[in-house]
């Protein structure tokens, strides 16, 4: 399939079947560094996943596949 600009190739992305819905969570890690303050630095992380049971219900029920 050819596209004749970036704008026609979203508009196709975004018709496609996108499957099981996404969730986040926000979780917080702490690292191996220390900071100046010698205390070991943390950050805020998004962790995205999918219902991984959703998932195989999708391929199994997927005549295509």
């Amino acid at each position: 399939v050819s596209f004749k600009n970036a704008c026609s190739f979203l508009k196709h992305v975004d018709s496609l079947y996108s499957g099981p819905g996404w969730t986040c969570q926000m979780i917080d890690v702490e690292g191996d560094m220390e900071g100046e303050d010698g205390v070991l630095k943390q950050e805020t992380l998004e962790l995205w996943q999918r219902d991984p049971v959703e998932c195989m219900e999708e391929l199994l029920g997927n005549p295509a596949l």
